[in-house]
């Protein structure tokens, strides 16, 4: 009688069949087709996202020290370098911002550079906290973006190698840009980060204010001459939405 109860439990047991594998396999085959994209949408998003937040960090930063009086002058300055982006943020003491406030005239009776407002921010300027070198300087900084993943530019220009710089002072009166964020002589005051683009150039805006069709994930870093530092992100359905 045992050997017969065992018998019977035997043919209770039963395991997959080849049908029923083969159905499960292909649900979970249609479930990953449906989530793959969304899935690379949002990894693509979250990338863009980062490193959108982190070159906003960089220039709201380095504003905030000339705000609390740590720097009397500042500047936010971007530049490319191969595939990398360089983002940096530089600081001017008093002692030595004085000086270039004082010394207004050449030895020709001309403005100097850094009294005519289209060469006061230029990439000659001395400062005494460089991000670029001084690692262990807390109020300056410089962060690098892979420029083979992530395009950074302003509507109508990539960053290149001369790259953009923008300066501020605490009441916005030596406020200046230079580079990319100079257009003549009207200062250009957003710059733009987004999924690198399938011909490979940076970002950029097309008509009615909108990013290109193959532009994806859009960010734009706005500011102006007493700061009103804001990151915003482009909704197809909603336009710029502030982050």
């Amino acid at each position: 009688q045992l050997e017969r109860l065992m018998q019977m439990q035997e043919k209770k047991v039963k395991g997959f069949s080849l049908l029923e594998l083969l159905v499960v396999v292909a649900i979970i085959g249609i479930l990953s087709a449906i989530s793959f994209k969304p899935f690379l949408d949002w990894r693509g998003d979250r990338a863009v996202r980062v490193e959108a937040q982190n070159i906003t960090s960089v220039i709201k930063d380095i504003f905030s020290q000339v705000q609390r009086g740590q720097y009397s002058f500042v500047q936010f300055d971007i530049q490319k370098s191969g595939n990398e982006y360089l983002i940096s943020s530089n600081g001017m003491f008093i002692d030595r911002f004085t000086d270039y406030v004082r010394d207004k005239y050449n030895a020709s009776d001309q403005l100097n550079d850094f009294h005519k407002f289209a060469t006061r921010c230029s990439d000659s300027l001395t400062w005494d906290h460089v991000g670029e070198t001084d690692e262990n300087i807390l109020t300056v900084n410089q962060i690098s973006v892979d420029a083979t993943r992530i395009g950074i530019g302003v509507a109508g220009s990539d960053v290149s190698s001369d790259g953009g710089r923008v300066c501020f002072s605490k009441d916005g009166t030596y406020y200046s840009p230079g580079g990319i964020f100079l257009s003549g002589s009207t200062p250009i005051e957003r710059l733009f980060i987004c999924t690198l683009r399938s011909s490979g150039t940076g970002c950029s805006l097309g008509l009615n204010n909108e990013p290109p069709s193959d532009q994806k994930n859009t960010f734009a870093l706005e500011w102006s001459r007493f700061g009103n530092i804001s990151l915003k992100k482009y909704s197809e359905s909603n336009g710029w939405i502030e982050q």
